[in-house]
């Protein structure tokens, strides 16, 4: 937090605003960076503006019109947001996704799901870009041709988990990545509870798909109810260790989610917003792909599992029409999801 103060207080060196040449860029930059303090650090001040200008990356206050509304308002709000993306996006009513990294099959399918039929409805999704629960939302959002946005325990320079990247891709060209912590830092374990303050902070409720009671997913419900969002629950088999968190959150209260109305239910906002959705624009993200690129696609997996970037670069394909294609031949049973990024076709798939 001291670094970030140190950010947020010190006046941007000169040399770096004097690169920019569109005045009203300058002007926003000095108001973000201007407030002079205290022995601030000029050098990290200027490292991170360079690196900002080189990777095409966003920076936005508390004091900005463009900060996330919903997020002003928590108790400790981040002073800075750094994004890569539209961080308008986060202007649009949202849920959060979260859960297990270690997801049963069923989890990752309910959470794909979920996700998909929320953004079919106009709904922003929200989640963290972990492995498991959190990437199966991200995926099902962009499956609807909707938007997405990730909270990121590092900086938005530095994906994690790696494998990662082609869905971050992806993210970027439909919504947003954002994080409070300065550019180059890396995804230190203390800092994923420190960021689950903000993934419940942009939305109005979270949803947890399978979750230990000990888990970081646990950790943003915590956050959820200081923060007077709603809280939603997917329930699972009584065996499995993932449904240990949701079950204890239902009994506490939390709302059983067994389809997408149990969630609209309690927002009527969000419900209100499904009529506005138009018919063409749901269900959409697998028929834009178009079938020669299914069938391409369908051409180069087999039973062993390929990674989507093997895959991108075999069907010269870009991530952004591949996954939603993948996660609709995953729900007709033609591919299944190996984890880790990797697909390959399905044992009992038939000719096409």
């Amino acid at each position: 937090m001291a670094t970030v103060r140190r950010l947020y207080g010190a006046a941007p060196p000169a040399a770096i605003l004097d690169t920019l040449e569109d005045p009203r860029e300058r002007e926003r930059l000095t108001q973000r960076l201007g407030r002079v303090v205290e022995a601030p650090d000029r050098g990290f001040v200027d490292r991170q503006l360079a690196l900002l200008r080189k990777a095409n990356l966003g920076l936005v206050s508390i004091s900005d019109d463009a900060y996330p509304g919903l997020l002003r308002e928590i108790s400790v709000p981040p002073a800075l947001l750094y994004f890569a993306g539209t961080l308008s996006v986060l202007a649009r009513p949202s849920i959060c996704v979260v859960g297990s990294r270690r997801a049963s099959r069923r989890g990752l399918i309910n959470a794909r799901a979920l996700a998909r039929e929320l953004s079919e409805t106009g709904v922003h999704v929200v989640s963290g870009l972990a492995r498991g629960i959190d990437s199966a939302a991200h995926e099902g959002a962009l499956g609807a041709a909707g938007s997405t946005s990730a909270v990121l325990g590092c900086g938005v320079d530095v994906i994690y988990p790696p494998e990662h990247a082609s869905l971050a891709g992806a993210i970027v060209k439909e919504g947003c990545i954002v994080s409070e912590f300065p550019l180059g830092t890396p995804p230190l374990k203390h800092h994923f509870p420190q960021r689950n303050r903000i993934l419940s902070g942009l939305a109005l409720g979270v949803v947890v798909v399978e979750a230990g009671l000990e888990s970081g997913a646990m950790g943003t419900v915590a956050w959820a109810v200081e923060q007077n969002r709603e809280v939603f629950a997917v329930p699972g088999p009584i065996d499995h260790p993932g449904s240990a968190g949701p079950h204890r959150l239902i009994r506490e209260g939390a709302r059983l989610v067994e389809g997408i109305d149990d969630i609209l239910a309690e927002l009527p906002s969000l419900a209100a917003k499904r009529a506005e959705v138009p018919p063409a624009r749901r269900h959409c993200g697998g028929a834009n792909s178009g079938t020669a690129d299914e069938r391409a696609l369908l051409a180069a997996l087999d039973l062993n599992p390929k990674h989507i970037d093997e895959l991108v670069r075999f069907c010269h394909i870009s991530p952004a029409v591949m996954l939603p294609m993948l996660l609709d031949l995953e729900m007709r049973g033609a591919v299944v999801s190996c984890g880790g990024g990797a697909y390959a076709l399905a044992a009992s798939r038939r000719t096409m």
